[in-house]
C-alpha cells in the first residue's frame, strides 16, 4: 500500500496542475480574508445592519478560517482531475495491471489526495492569517489568534479543504469526462447548493444545514449566514459522511467499471 500511495503522490507532483490550483487557492484565500477583515464594522446589505467589528470572535473566525472558502473548490477540482485524468490519459490501466486487485489502487489514490488536500488546507490557512491579520491590526483590532473558537476554526478549515478532495474523487468517478466533471463540481459548489438552500428556506424545510457547504461552514463556526446551522461538531460529522460516501463511490465504481 505504501508503494501505491507513493505512486499516486508522484502522479500528482508530476504535473503542473497541483501547484497551479494551489496558487489560485492562495490568491482567492488572501482576497477573501483581506476583504472580510476590511469590511468589518461596515453596513451590511440594505437592512442597515452592521457587520461584526474586528473585536468580534465571530468575525475573527471568519477571517482566519477563510482558507476554506478560498481553497475548497480548488481542492475539489484537484480530486476531480485526479480521477478523470486517469481515464482521459489511460494511466489507470497500468496502475490496475501492476496491482493484484483494483481497490488498493483506488484507496491509495484517496489517501494521496487526502494528504495533498491537507497541504492545500495548511497553506490556505497560513495565507488567510497572513492576509487577514495586518488588516485587523490596521483597523485597530487585536490579533485574536487565540480568541474564542479561532484556533479550532483554523484547524477545521484545514480538515474541511482536505475532505473536499474526496468529494472531488467521487464526482470524477461518476462523471469520467474531465471538463464535464469539473463543471459539475463547480456548479454544485457555486450554484446548485445555494439554489437548494434558497428553495429549502422558501419551503420552510430545515434541510439546508445538511448540504456539504453548509456543513463545512458550520464546522468553522462563522457568524450568522441567514439560516440555522448545525453545531460545529455536527457539521464536521456531516462533512465526513459526505466524504466517506463519495470515497465509497470512487472505490465501488472503479473496481467494477471497464476502463478500456
Amino acid at each position: 500500500m505504501g508503494s501505491l500511495v507513493g505512486s499516486e503522490l508522484l502522479k500528482i507532483r508530476s504535473t503542473r496542475l497541483w501547484w497551479a490550483l494551489l496558487i489560485g487557492a492562495v490568491v482567492w484565500t488572501a482576497l477573501s480574508a483581506g476583504i472580510t477583515a476590511a469590511t468589518a464594522g461596515m453596513e451590511a446589505g440594505f437592512g442597515g445592519e452592521m457587520a461584526p467589528g474586528v473585536e468580534s470572535p465571530e468575525l475573527l473566525r471568519t477571517v482566519y478560517s477563510a482558507g476554506f472558502s478560498g481553497g475548497y473548490v480548488f481542492a475539489l477540482i484537484l480530486g476531480v482531475t485526479g480521477m478523470t485524468g486517469e481515464y482521459r490519459y489511460l494511466t489507470i490501466t497500468p496502475s490496475f495491471l501492476v496491482a493484484p486487485r483494483r481497490y488498493p489502487v483506488v484507496v491509495a489514490k484517496l489517501v494521496a489526495h487526502l494528504g495533498t488536500g491537507l497541504v492545500y488546507g495548511v497553506v490556505c490557512a497560513a495565507a488567510a492569517v497572513a492576509a487577514g491579520l495586518p488588516v485587523v491590526l490596521i483597523k485597530g483590532g487585536e490579533p485574536g489568534l487565540l480568541a474564542d473558537g479561532v484556533p479550532r476554526a483554523v484547524l477545521m478549515s484545514v480538515l474541511a479543504v482536505a475532505l473536499w478532495t474526496l468529494i472531488g474523487i467521487g464526482i470524477g468517478t461518476l462523471v469520467r469526462n474531465q471538463i464535464a466533471a469539473i463543471m459539475v463540481g463547480v456548479l454544485l459548489a457555486f450554484l446548485i447548493e445555494p439554489l437548494l438552500s434558497v428553495l429549502f428556506n422558501y419551503l420552510e424545510w430545515d434541510a439546508a444545514k445538511f448540504l456539504p457547504s453548509s456543513a463545512s461552514q458550520a464546522l468553522l463556526s462563522p457568524y450568522d449566514v441567514g439560516f440555522a446551522m448545525l453545531e460545529w461538531w455536527a457539521g464536521g460529522l456531516v462533512l465526513v459522511a459526505y466524504a466517506l460516501v463519495f470515497a465509497a463511490i470512487g472505490v465501488l465504481f472503479s473496481v467494477r467499471r471497464d476502463v478500456t
